[in-house]
């Protein structure tokens, strides 16, 4: 009898507790800056906002569709409700979210944004591309040689910060592009050690880290003379490092790891495929060919929909998407110029070929190895990203072959995401697959260990002001830089960009403390 009667006293006890639990959770369910769905708002609205400054620049047949698509995609943004119980209705791990942004701060000032370290030598023209949005805004045209040329890049980067740089100078449009991309960096790094469930400490260092096998073959080529730069060994196309990435493009890995997160979101019915449309429309003008490499894994996700594809909210987002098609023009602009073609009939490709696969992806061997530890949820994707991988050497667009190096991004995310995971999880027994992941992450760390080692070891130097023009003569004259500057006459009329404004090449000393360009004066 006393064991019931404490029963019975303790059942109501049960029920206001559990009455108080889920009075926290709808509280928790109205405070969106208490849950992760927040961060994915702000970073989504980046794209977008970068997408709506670049529309100011136009005239109002050009601007006015962009603006409405950033309408629309911003109230499917903030329209979207998570599912109960999932990663973006849970509260914000703080902890790991904090860490997360202080590796992605240490990351891009090791890359050299602000200067504060060693800045590479694609830094140049950006530092240039940055100073002359600074100081003229868009739209911006330059003369070389009696031609006008129109700036037709992918600018997203750029953009917020530039807008920012108008009111607090040069200084203040680094120090805003540096925040811009520590959010967007730190915001995808803490998602994806959310998703992983694993270690975070491990998991963010395999992932970070990840890369090819690159200084095999150039200990086979170059013997010990290794070169501070190691992806350089296949003379047709490069996979690069997530550090490499970081380092040299930013405004290509920064798009290419959100659509990749998004994909990983989808899979695991976080988000729907409309987010995923929107943001994917929104990166065109940070990277076309991240977003080029998204788009077959976005088109099998969809796909895999069926009739669902057809839902109210992921039509909306297709008007939306189409509603950015003077973004997609834009870039196109002039592009034929741009060197492109097959690769196949380029002599010994099979060779390089295989060998390139062998170096570059063998993670791709162990995924399928081992997987039976991918998330159930993750294997088509993935499997689908190593197909991506599979096929992108095949075709050459871009003076080094742009398309290899930026289109991979999102499926070289995926396959690290998925390596990362098994090999935090792969019990260190001394079997086989334990062995083989140890040694692939071994050699592996030669690539961005060098990346690094650049970055502290070789002196920094001051911001320049130099612009575009001045910027590319001075550091690769021999290329015309037709990936930024189209022909003003190519530039469609009803486009409105127009300028009185003209910048040209300047005679001045760009960067006189540059370790390695001491006749910068020329």
């Amino acid at each position: 009898m006393t064991t019931l009667r404490a029963k019975d006293e303790t059942a109501p006890a049960r029920q206001e507790a559990a009455a108080r639990e889920e009075a926290a959770a709808r509280n928790n369910a109205r405070t969106p800056l208490m849950r992760n769905l927040l961060l994915l708002r702000l970073c989504i609205l980046v794209f977008l906002l970068s997408n709506a400054a670049l529309a100011l620049g136009f005239g109002v047949v050009g601007a006015a569709p962009i603006l409405a698509g950033c309408a629309l995609a911003a109230f499917l943004l903030f329209s979207f409700r998570p599912k109960e119980g999932g990663l973006l209705a849970a509260p914000i791990d703080a902890r790991t979210f904090a860490a997360c942004l202080a590796l992605a701060v240490a990351l891009l000032l090791l890359g050299g944004e602000t200067h504060l370290f060693y800045a590479n030598l694609d830094w140049l023209v950006r530092d240039a591309v940055l100073s002359d949005l600074t100081r003229q805004g868009f739209p911006l045209f330059y003369r070389y040689e009696g031609q006008d040329y129109l700036l037709r890049a992918p600018l997203g980067m750029y953009l917020l910060p530039a807008a920012i740089g108008r009111w607090t100078g040069l200084a203040g449009a680094h120090i805003a592009m540096l925040a811009q991309n520590t959010l967007l960096l730190g915001v995808c790094l803490y998602f994806v050690a959310r998703l992983a469930g694993a270690r975070v400490a491990p998991f963010l260092a395999l992932f970070v880290l990840f890369s090819g096998l690159d200084i095999l073959p150039q200990l086979f080529l170059e013997g010990l003379a290794l070169p501070d730069h190691l992806e350089w060994w296949n003379p047709a196309f490069q996979y690069s490092s997530h550090v490499t990435q970081l380092f040299w493009v930013p405004n290509h890995a920064l798009p290419g790891w959100w659509a990749a997160l998004l994909l990983l979101l989808l899979a695991r019915e976080e988000i729907d495929l409309a987010l995923l449309a929107i943001l994917f429309a929104a990166t065109l003008l940070w990277s076309p060919l991240a977003a080029v490499g998204a788009a077959p894994l976005i088109g099998f996700c969809a796909l895999r929909l069926g009739r669902g594809l057809f839902a109210p909210r992921i039509l909306a987002a297709a008007v939306a998407g189409l509603c950015f098609l003077p973004i997609a023009l834009y870039l196109t602009i002039d592009a034929e110029s741009v060197r492109h073609g097959w690769l196949l009939a380029i002599p010994g490709f099979v060779g390089l070929y295989v060998a390139f696969i062998a170096v570059e992806i063998p993670h791709a061997a162990i995924l399928l190895a081992a997987r039976e530890r991918l998330a159930r949820s993750d294997r088509a994707l993935v499997g689908a990203g190593v197909v991506v991988l599979l096929a992108l050497p095949f075709y050459s667009f871009g003076p080094n072959n742009d398309l290899a190096m930026r289109a991979s991004i999102p499926a070289l995310f995926l396959l690290a995401f998925a390596f990362a995971r098994v090999a935090v999880s792969t019990p260190r027994d001394g079997g086989a697959l334990a062995s083989l992941i140890s040694a692939i992450v071994i050699v592996s760390a030669a690539t961005p260990a060098m990346e690094i080692k650049r970055a502290l070891v070789v002196p920094a130097f001051a911001i320049s002001d130099c612009d575009l023009l001045t910027s590319w003569r001075k550091t690769d004259p021999h290329v015309f830089p037709s990936n930024y500057l189209a022909r003003r006459e190519m530039v469609p009329a009803w486009l409105g960009a127009a300028s009185d404004a003209r910048l040209e090449i300047e005679r001045r000393s760009c960067w006189p403390d540059h370790p390695h360009l001491p006749d910068s004066r020329k």
